[in-house]
């Protein structure tokens, strides 16, 4: 398993190299930098970001630097762990290297590390760097630094550090020398400043003079032209004013006669000229929850329905991250008696979500544009082991659908709309 850093969660673990054993790190690590922040952006294309590198990403062009793949804003999934979450995670002990087998809890990591005995100690004799579990053999039998106080001053070694003490009382010297020196420079320095400051000053008031007279000249070039155009200004704008008006009830009547015309035009197109839309009533949604809760995922697949000569269902699942479930839905494409005769890959554009039961209008959903996507295996032409669907994995969570009140009687509404 690589180490990885993490950022914005606690003082106690951040930027710490770590060796996290569980691999969904890994996964939701940034592919560039490699630091697994609290907050990260997940992009369709499966590779994740932190939210700085995706920012240049999205400077240069919004395109992934793993696959150069490219990707819009509404397509991205915003990320978020806990630092419970973290703290709860497999890791190696820091000194994993140097012979610690431990592996536990990442917040029981650092008692451990205080009292690990594969810790680095520095021989206070060789001044080494040593084992902590290790000083006190390695002081016995490999340490001997300390026999070289009882040489000989006779010795070649005792007359080095003659020569070496001496060498550094020279240096001292020289060091007093350049300390001199440098107080010199420093008063020739402090005079320039003042030189400097002084006629900074006798600029600065020439200038304020200049800028003064200018400002007069101005003011006076002003007025006059204040004078001479200040009835001409007033009869365009009145003119503008009136040309304003006059447009903005042309438009006004024109708009009114177009919406007619495309409600119209709308009327008269034939059915497959318009977008399809087929509805789920997902039944027992307590039940839903609480195997979510329990197990951490389910899944549910909707009737199989023929749009457009395609035969596509709906599916749902209720995916527990944390203590967070999150509501994904999707459209899956299945064989059909027509396949051999449409266009593949499906390129059409659909839209999946789910419908507030007292008003209609408000949804919650999310676009696909097919065709954005080709290459991706869902919509290829389907075989018999085909079971993908492709949507938005986090449509909203459990919370957000039952406290908006999209659940009502038990059960949720959901839609498929597919356009021609």
């Amino acid at each position: 398993m690589a180490s990885f850093r993490v950022a914005e969660f606690s003082d106690l673990i951040d930027w710490r190299p770590t060796l996290f054993q569980d691999p969904i790190i890994a996964q939701r690590a940034c592919v560039l930098c490699g630091v697994l922040y609290k907050k990260a952006i997940g992009l369709p294309c499966v590779h994740t970001l932190c939210t700085k590198c995706h920012a240049q990403c999205v400077d240069k062009g919004s395109m992934c630097p793993v696959d150069q793949k490219a990707f819009c804003e509404d397509d991205v999934e915003h990320l978020e762990l806990s630092l419970k979450y973290i703290l709860n995670r497999e890791a190696a002990c820091w000194n994993a290297s140097r012979g610690c087998g431990l592996i536990a809890r990442t917040a029981s990591l650092l008692d451990h590390y205080k009292e690990c005995e594969f810790g680095i100690v520095a021989c206070c004799i060789c001044h080494s760097s040593v084992l902590r579990r290790d000083i006190l053999e390695h002081f016995k039998s490999g340490c001997r630094i300390h026999k070289a106080a009882c040489l000989s001053i006779n010795n070649p070694a005792a007359q080095d550090l003659g020569d070496v003490s001496r060498a550094c009382l020279e240096m001292k010297k020289a060091i007093g020398n350049i300390s001199e020196d440098l107080m010199s420079l420093q008063t020739s320095l402090n005079q320039r400043c003042e030189d400097v400051t002084e006629e900074g000053a006798r600029f600065m008031c020439q200038w304020q003079l200049q800028a003064s007279r200018l400002a007069e000249q101005f003011s006076d070039f002003s007025a006059i032209c204040t004078t001479k155009f200040t009835e001409q200004l007033n009869v365009l704008q009145a003119a503008i004013n009136d040309y304003k008006e006059n447009v903005s009830k042309e438009l006004f009547t024109q708009s009114n006669k177009l919406a007619v015309v495309s409600d119209m035009v709308c009327k008269s197109l034939p059915s497959n000229c318009r977008a399809k839309t087929v509805h789920w009533y997902i039944e027992h949604w307590a039940d839903l929850k609480k195997q979510a809760l329990e197990q951490g995922l389910v899944a549910l697949n909707g009737t199989k329905r023929t749009i457009y000569d395609y035969s596509v269902s709906q599916y749902v699942q209720l995916e527990r991250v944390n203590s967070v479930v999150h509501f994904g839905c999707f459209m899956m494409i299945h064989p059909g008696e027509h396949d051999l005769e449409l266009q593949w890959p499906f390129r059409n554009v659909y839209t999946v979500g789910v419908i507030h039961p007292k008003d209609e209008s408000v949804a919650i959903s999310f676009t696909v544009n097919a065709g954005w996507y080709d290459d991706r295996p869902y919509f290829q032409l389907p075989n018999q082991g085909t079971k993908q669907g492709f949507g938005r994995p986090c449509l909203s969570t459990v919370e957000e659908l039952e406290g908006k009140g999209f659940v009502q009687n038990n059960a949720l509404h959901v839609f498929l709309e597919i356009e021609p």
